[in-house]
């Protein structure tokens, strides 16, 4: 039997019209995230974990589209474990295998990671300054959301995993050991209802433990 946690996006999935033979079982994090914007960013969800390709990740974009430049934050406490930010072309449509993307990877105390794909050039270890090994708080500004790489618009594409201890990452900035998408792990946020976002909802991005006013 498949426990509550492991089905999440089932369910999701049912919801939203999907047999269950299409959804796949991806369990959800042990953590609970902000959403990755500074406070009071309104969020859209272009992807939920359900509807993104392949399953597991969401796809947040600071509102309004244009004309605003919106800062990423750091979703949790945690450790810098790998950064790309010397990308600057826009690929929308390529193979994400041949795709050069910017991503950010942070390791959280929980021994979940948490992912931030496709943030503008030079942001990451420019403007906010960050190398490999440094520690960041909740909250704390990470880089600039973009476009750069396999995508369609401005957006932050995230993810919480659990990387295999040894070899956690490719080069590219993808899971290793992740063919089935074991190592995913559906992303719970405070702040949020049910705590899981969902396709064209809005959001508004605060610190967990405040509330909107």
């Amino acid at each position: 039997m498949m426990s509550t946690k492991s089905i999440l996006i089932l369910g999701i999935a049912l919801a939203s019209g999907a047999t269950a033979a299409e959804a796949p079982t991806v369990a959800e994090s042990s953590g609970i995230y902000r959403l990755p914007f500074a406070d009071g960013t309104e969020v859209s969800v272009f992807d939920d974990a359900a509807s993104h390709r392949p399953v597991g990740a969401v796809d947040l974009v600071g509102e309004p589209r244009k004309g605003k430049l919106h800062r990423v934050v750091a979703a949790a406490d945690g450790m810098v474990m790998a950064i790309q930010d010397g990308y600057s072309e826009q690929q929308s449509g390529r193979a994400a295998s041949e795709c050069r993307n910017n991503f950010l990877w942070l390791a959280h105390p929980n021994g979940e990671w948490t992912l931030y794909g496709h943030m503008a050039t030079g942001t990451t270890s420019g403007k906010a300054g960050l190398k490999i090994g440094d520690h960041v708080r909740a909250g704390q500004y990470v880089g600039d959301e973009g476009a750069v790489g396999c995508a369609m618009l401005d957006h932050v594409h995230f993810e919480v995993a659990v990387p295999q201890a040894n070899d956690p990452i490719d080069k590219g900035g993808f899971l290793n050991g992740n063919e089935e998408r074991q190592r995913m792990r559906v992303p719970r946020f405070c702040n949020v209802p049910g705590q899981t976002v969902r396709k064209d909802a809005h959001y508004t991005a605060l610190a967990c433990g405040r509330a909107s006013e």
